[in-house]
This record gives C-alpha cells, sequence and structure tokens, in this order.
C-alpha cells in the first residue's frame, strides 16, 4: 500500500467496534475516519477521495445498503469509484448476494480477523484499482430518465443490416410485447411479487437490447436488480423511467415513419 492509499473511511455505529476496528487498521498503517451512520457516511465521501469504505450494513436510520447505493450515485456524477467491504454479521443465504447487488465490492465478517482483514485490504487497495473500475461507478448509478435521451434511442441503420426485410415486423412485435409487458410489470411493482418483476424485468432488458433500445435495456438492467432487492421505491422510480423511455422510443419509430413513408407498422395509439 503507497501513501496515497492510506485513508479508509469506517462507518460502524457500535462505540466498541469502532475502536476494535480502528485499532485493527491503524495497526495495518492506514489512517481512519470514523463516522455512525450512513448519512454522515454519504457527507464524508462528498469531502474526501477514501481508498477504501468498510461499512456496517445494519445501522438505524440508513443502513449500509441504502448508504452504498447513494454512494455509488454521488460517485457516477463525479467520475470516481470507492471500494466498499461490507463489515456484517449477517449470516442469511442471499446476503452476499445483497451487499454486491447494491454496489459494495466485497465483505468482512464480524468480529472482524485481523489476517481476513489485511488480506481485504491488499486486494483492494491496489494502486490502480481505482483507475481501473471507474466504469462500475455508472453501473451502479440509480436509474433515472435521462439513461434513455440518447441522440436515437434506436440505431435503425444497423438494425437493417441485422434483420433487413423483417425489420419492420421485429419492430412492431417488440412494440406490442413490451406494451403488454409494461402493463404487467405495473401490476407485479403495485402486488410487490418480486419473482415475477424480476423475471418480466430480465424479459424487457433481453428484447430490448435486440433492437438496440439501449436505454430501454439499461432500465430493463436497473428494474430487475430493484426486484432482486426488494427496493419497491427504486421500482417505481424505475418503472416511470421506463414508461417515459419506451413512449420516446415509439416517437422515433414514427418518426422515422413518416420521413422515410416505409411501412412500419407499429400497434396501439400515440
Amino acid at each position: 500500500m503507497t501513501d496515497e492509499n492510506k485513508r479508509v473511511l469506517l462507518v460502524e455505529d457500535n462505540v466498541v467496534n469502532q475502536k476494535l476496528a480502528t485499532m485493527l487498521l491503524q495497526q495495518l498503517g492506514l489512517t481512519v475516519d470514523v463516522v455512525d451512520s450512513g448519512q454522515k457516511a454519504i457527507q464524508s465521501v462528498q469531502k474526501e477521495l477514501y481508498a477504501m469504505i468498510l461499512m456496517d450494513c445494519q445501522m438505524p436510520e440508513m443502513d449500509g445498503f441504502e448508504a452504498t447505493k447513494a454512494i455509488r450515485k454521488l460517485e457516477s456524477l463525479r467520475g470516481t469509484y470507492t471500494p466498499i467491504v461490507a463489515v456484517t454479521a449477517l449470516a442469511m443465504v442471499g446476503d452476499k448476494e445483497r451487499c454486491i447487488a447494491v454496489g459494495m465490492d466485497d465483505y468482512i465478517s464480524k468480529p472482524i480477523d485481523r489476517q481476513m482483514l489485511k488480506i481485504k485490504l491488499n486486494h483492494w487497495l491496489q494502486k490502480d484499482f481505482v483507475l481501473k473500475n471507474q466504469e462500475l461507478a455508472r453501473k451502479y448509478a440509480q436509474p433515472e430518465t435521462t439513461l434513455a435521451l440518447e441522440e436515437d434511442p434506436i440505431d435503425l441503420e444497423e438494425l437493417k443490416d441485422f434483420y433487413a426485410d423483417d425489420l419492420q415486423d421485429v419492430l412492431a412485435t417488440f412494440v406490442e410485447t413490451t406494451e403488454k409487458l409494461l402493463v404487467e410489470i405495473n401490476q407485479a411493482i403495485l402486488d410487490h411479487k418480486d419473482a415475477q418483476l424480476a423475471h418480466m424485468a430480465h424479459e424487457l432488458k433481453g428484447s430490448s437490447a435486440s433492437v438496440g433500445a439501449k436505454g430501454l435495456a439499461k432500465l430493463g438492467l436497473y428494474l430487475e436488480r430493484a426486484a432482486g432487492l426488494r427496493d419497491w421505491h427504486d421500482a417505481k422510480d424505475t418503472f416511470a423511467a421506463l414508461t417515459s423511455a419506451f413512449a420516446r422510443v415509439k416517437y422515433f419509430l414514427r418518426q422515422q415513419h413518416s420521413a422515410s413513408h416505409e411501412a412500419v407498422i407499429l400497434p396501439g395509439r400515440e
């Protein structure tokens, strides 16, 4: 570990755990900033660039999962990426997956073992890690309508090369099935059916990617992740962005049809 990789942020609400973890980190030659809540962690990241964050998962008001999502959103806007290692006493099936899904990179169990902590630090505090992984910040950004605002929501020229004379039928089928799928997705969100929602989000992601609707595909990915976390607030926000993005896709296709006078048949009405 080099001098530029010395400062880490410890997010832990238990005073005893704070002291023990700080002692271990300092013994390993690190400078430690300590905060006792998820909200304070976000504030610290806004002011300081850390080499690594050790994030307690279970905290009152804002837990480590919510804090991590907020930090990833902040970093996606400023183009940075900080390794986040969960510090957790959780031992349930799926907990590791939940940590990774919200944007954490790894986890370590409580009580913290000194040798295991040293292994994690040596792995994540590599000199070039942040430079190599800045793109990961964008992956974990929270969904926004602007994700779907590419210059053209679909690259028709590329599709024409791939689908040739079948393009019109492909697009008509895509629009028709997506309209039905969005109705079913909305109902799954209202009914809190996470497994059903994850399946449909995956289907939407795949079909959107197949026709080059990259904005829709990205939003499908975010929705699939929200379903896996049973994060219904994010699911509702993503669905709102999806409906807006899909409306733009349909508008774009109709505009292309009017300009070229080609019979791209789209079901339904505007």
